[in-house]
């Protein structure tokens, strides 16, 4: 069965995904992609000329969400690639006309508007996934093999510093720099760290930070390198004309972390910092560390032992895990290779495989009824671990995780959640 599939949201996310979706389908037939949603027509025209070039036919293009929901059929699910706020609106709207529903990470811009899609999706009996790439990568698999194998012994902390930025603007993209639309820079930023850390130590008991905004104006400069070629056609809508923008949101976040296996983690996630660069990722054990892979990268982890300067790497890592296989999905997109512990890709292409994988999970959920991968609950904690880091920071004291997950603690998102019953929409990513 081939499952109609629309999307919303046709700016540089919107692009990333449609080639993704490119890539899916040339090794799978679990989805055609039926209809294509932005307020830009342009946009939305650009994103369908990709799918009639590489596929062969042409979704229909629609400038109203609701218009595409009453009259697109046959459809099934609806995938969401908007700016963060609108993830909930559009995400409940479909799920109420009984569709099942992918979003882009982060899962919503509030916990609270997570717990409504949730309620939603489960009373309904319909999929509800969240689009959390970077744990796909067989890099990351094979690094929780290694975890999971005893590889470094028993996990005991871990470092997580990743320094940048400067005062450009994210992605060139306004809505970035709002606090009501993007939540903060920790999200934006930080929410495939926090997943990935989830996915490699398991769940987060308690989170102690430190939060600012330190690089209060930030500069249009373009987008350089190979992010550029997704966002040439998208319609910029805040800030239209401004050089400067006023940030309103975190970009500082510097916390201590303690999960429910005792694992203590150093996190720290900024985007202030002018002029230098840095990222430490490391998992320390009772017999080794692991460094961490960068993700989309095609690198793979590293273990040191004490006593050697040789690290442990390439096929050797394999050895220590003589069991490990990708997934039935991943192989196929990595023409049939099970076991690789390093490969060569451009980061586009990277980038549409990991996507074609979110695709293809969701899909296979769909069809089978079983939970995707990154459900509502993963994609809750995920959320719950960037706005734990906030949180605390605006308690200045420590939080439990599962008190931000059910809205216990919920201090910095309620400005947000106040705001949303007089939100427009906004349908460009």
């Amino acid at each position: 069965m081939t499952l109609q599939l629309a999307l919303v949201g046709c700016g540089g996310m919107g692009l990333r995904h449609i080639r993704g979706f490119i890539e899916m389908a040339k090794k799978f037939d679990t989805f055609r992609m039926a209809a294509v949603c932005d307020l830009h027509e342009e946009a939305a025209n650009h994103i369908a000329g990709e799918i009639e070039t590489a596929l062969g036919y042409r979704p229909k293009v629609y400038t109203d969400f609701n218009r595409m929901l009453n009259e697109e059929r046959p459809l099934d699910a609806v995938e969401i690639t908007t700016d963060t706020r609108m993830h909930h609106t559009f995400g409940l709207a479909a799920l109420r006309v009984g569709f099942h529903v992918m979003t882009e990470k982060p899962m919503a811009i509030t916990l609270k508007t997570s717990r409504a899609m949730r309620d939603v999706a489960v009373a309904s009996g319909l999929t509800l996934a969240v689009a959390e790439n970077f744990r796909r990568d067989p890099m990351n698999r094979l690094t929780k093999a290694l975890i999971d194998n005893g590889a470094i012994g028993t996990p005991k902390f871990v470092v997580k510093l990743s320094v940048g930025g400067g005062t450009t603007l994210m992605h060139n993209t306004g809505w970035r720099a709002l606090k009501s639309r993007a939540g903060s820079h920790i999200l934006e930023n930080g929410i495939h760290d926090c997943d990935l850390l989830l996915y490699f130590l398991g769940d987060v008991d308690s989170i102690s930070a430190q939060t600012g905004i330190l690089t209060e104006v930030r500069r249009r400069a373009g987008i350089a390198g190979q992010l550029s070629q997704f966002y040439q056609h998208r319609v910029e809508d805040e800030f239209t004309g401004d050089e400067e923008i006023k940030v309103d949101t975190e970009d500082s976040a510097l916390a201590v972390v303690r999960f429910e296996s005792g694992v203590i983690g150093q996190v720290t996630l900024t985007s202030a910092s002018l002029g230098y660069s840095a990222d430490v990722n490391s998992v320390h054990g009772t017999t080794g560390t692991l460094l961490l892979p960068q993700s989309r990268s095609g690198r793979g982890p590293k273990i040191l032992r004490e006593g050697s300067d040789t690290p442990i790497e390439g096929d050797e890592l394999l050895e220590l895990v003589p069991d490990f296989q990708l997934d039935d999905m991943t192989a196929k997109l990595w023409d049939d290779r099970r076991r690789i512990a390093s490969y060569e890709m451009s980061f586009p292409e990277i980038d549409a495989k990991l996507i074609a994988i979110e695709y293809q999970d969701f899909g296979e959920a769909i069809l089978s009824k079983r939970e995707p991968e990154v459900g509502a609950e993963a994609g809750m904690k995920a959320l719950a671990f960037a706005y734990g880091l906030l949180e605390s920071g605006q308690l200045r004291k420590p939080v439990r995780l599962a008190d931000v997950v059910d809205g216990t603690v919920s201090g910095y998102q309620q400005e947000i959640d106040d705001e949303l019953e007089d939100v427009g929409g906004d349908q460009d990513r």
